[in-house]
């Protein structure tokens, strides 16, 4: 039942899940071969040119990310480009994908994607070129766009779906006991998912928001009471008391001693971080024994390979992973992950 509740928020914001994931790779598809295109790279594949060749023209490293990215056009289902006798060429027979045609038939509710991947892809150049951009740079950079673009992105209907799922996936005990309880929100971005927890909880439970962006927080400082209203005008009054804190910190090395939460919440995050598993370990740190650590996290392999790529463009983003993998981190820890895929939706009790 719980499931089913679960599940209903994700359908009824985005309707066929599988259809929207295939819109969502081909946007993000584009975005990554028209970084490429904007080079001169398809152009110069006219001709068949070697690997060595390639990286010296475009200044490329011969890294772990540039070997990626000529794997993922080889296995593309449409073979961007070719290899033969250790030789690449562009595929004559593919022509490069035109972002309109894909809107067209792309759910409005899935156009922010669009955007996201937009933002992002610049940086793409900058990995292959081993520039050492972080994820704080890129979202603090050009007088904080993509800040401005992710605060906007965090108040669509899907990520307030998925966020709604999450609760829905707890247990009603569950809900009332996070009634005057304590929980960091790991990744709290930009106030908005932190509003609406505060609202799923009745505005009884004391938040701390920990997220590593400056310009993130600052929004969230600033905005919270305006994002409440937002939300809901009939909101239960803020007070000092009951107003979230918000705080700069890492997931993977969170600025606060053992024990010191009853529960932790993350959506879509642990892709950004450096190492997952680190996160896992620390946020298991910081929940007592006995407290709830919940939430969601897209991974492979209902996650597209260019997406993978984008969000990697960072130095420091460790990018998804299988599902095997983030069951094996919580065992690690000495803890059974409840998991409903594919959306990742998580429940685990701390021991």
């Amino acid at each position: 039942m719980r499931l089913l509740r679960a599940y209903w928020h994700i359908f009824k914001s985005v309707g066929g899940a599988m259809k929207a994931g295939r819109q969502n790779d081909l946007i993000f598809r584009y975005f990554v071969l028209e970084t490429l295109d904007n080079l001169g790279f398809f152009e110069y594949l006219k001709q068949p040119r070697a690997y060595g060749e390639i990286l010296a023209e475009f200044g490329f490293s011969d890294g772990e990310y540039t070997q990626e990215i000529f794997n993922t056009l080889l296995h593309d289902s449409d073979n961007v480009i070719v290899q033969n006798i250790g030789t690449y060429t562009v595929n004559p027979e593919v022509p490069l994908p035109e972002i309109e045609s894909i809107l067209a038939s792309t759910d409005s509710r899935l156009h922010f994607m669009s955007q996201m991947a937009e933002s992002l892809s610049d940086n793409i150049l900058d990995r292959l070129q081993e520039n050492d951009i972080g994820v704080t740079e890129i979202f603090e950079r050009d007088d904080h766009s993509v800040v401005k673009m992710f605060d906007g992105i965090m108040d669509t209907s899907i990520y307030s779906a998925v966020r709604k799922a999450c609760f829905a996936y707890l247990t009603s005990e569950e809900r009332r006991w996070l009634r005057d309880k304590k929980l960091i929100e790991i990744g709290c971005g930009s106030g908005r998912e932190t509003a609406e927890i505060w609202l799923h909880l009745g505005g009884e439970t004391s938040i701390t928001g920990v997220d590593p962006v400056p310009g993130m927080l600052k929004l969230a400082q600033d905005n919270f009471s305006e994002l409440l209203k937002e939300t809901d005008p009939t909101h239960p009054p803020l007070t000092v008391k009951n107003k979230p804190v918000f705080k700069e910190g890492s997931a993977t090395q969170l600025p606060f001693d053992d024990n010191s939460f009853d529960a932790s919440f993350w959506a879509f995050m642990l892709h950004w971080t450096a190492d997952p598993k680190m996160a896992i370990r620390e946020a298991v740190r910081v929940v007592r024994p006995g407290g709830l650590i919940f939430g969601s996290q897209a991974f492979k392999p209902y996650v597209n390979q260019y997406l993978d790529l984008v969000v990697r463009s960072s130095r420091n983003s460790f990018g998804f992973f299988w599902r095997e993998e983030y069951i094996k981190w919580f065992a690690e820890e000495g803890l059974e992950i409840d998991i409903a895929t594919p959306a990742g939706i998580i429940r685990v009790t701390n021991k």
